[in-house]
């Protein structure tokens, strides 16, 4: 197996990944509270090298590269909305819901009361309050949110929105484009001293001119290693041909 054939094919899959995970990033430009994903280029485990393939395998395969993707998790601008369940959260902290998977964590604050007047996200899912990790349920009438959280109908308390972090909050893992599973442990949950800001919604933290200007080195990155493949395949090979029939 030519080796620098592979490394060059694995880098023109690292590209592929990196350019889709921009498109991502562009698709969800106007996605509440959506945090964008910066990739890398890492080089593969060496995870070859305690099986019992053979040295030179192991050798090919190691000086393959992949990408990687880190949440870059920059708060983003905050537009008026003047809708009273529409909050933002200014400051390290998450929405605790509650979905049919267990608990996730968004900052995505477009709420809306469903049928059975419970505080929900858009998709549905209830929101958590701090007592007893309950659902905060409303009625008919005007809801206020304040900037500790607190949920009140007609100025009557009605309970308190759980605003959570974390002390390492790489190990939060993406569900769809504004949902985060926690690291497991529900002790890893900390109080979070964020404010609430009532009447308006978190934008996306996804700068589309900068993420344009990526696409366009990716692309870049990509063709220069595709020459060098046809450089490879069919400069080099065919030398070695003509050398080997002489």
């Amino acid at each position: 197996m030519n080796s620098g054939l592979y490394t060059a094919f694995s880098g023109m899959q690292a590209q592929l990944d990196a350019l889709e995970i921009l498109a991502n990033n562009l698709a969800n430009v106007n996605t509440t509270a959506f945090k964008e994903q910066n990739s890398f280029i890492t080089l593969l485990n060496k995870s070859v090298e305690s099986s019992e393939e053979s040295g030179a395998l192991a050798r090919t395969v190691n000086q393959s590269v992949m990408t990687r993707a880190a949440t870059n998790m920059m708060e983003g601008s905050l537009t008026a909305t003047q809708r009273d369940l529409d909050i933002a959260i200014e400051g390290n902290g998450f929405l605790a819901i509650q979905t049919p998977n267990g608990i996730r964590y968004t900052r995505n604050g477009n709420l809306q009361l469903n049928n059975n007047f419970i505080l929900s996200t858009s998709e549905g899912f209830p929101v958590l309050g701090t007592d007893k990790n309950r659902p905060i349920t409303l009625g008919p009438g005007i809801v206020q949110i304040n900037k500790d959280g607190e949920v009140s109908l007609d100025g009557e308390r009605m309970g308190r929105l759980k605003v959570v972090t974390f002390e390492d909050l790489s190990l939060l893992k993406r569900e769809g484009n504004s949902l985060f599973i926690g690291p497991g442990d529900s002790s890893a949950e900390k109080t979070s001293n964020a404010k609430i800001r009532a009447g308006f919604l978190e934008q996306s933290n996804v700068n589309p001119v900068a993420s344009v200007v990526k696409m366009v080195g990716v692309l870049r990155h990509f063709e220069a290693i595709q020459k060098s493949i046809n450089l490879m395949m069919n400069d080099i090979n065919s030398k070695v041909i003509d050398k080997l029939g002489r």
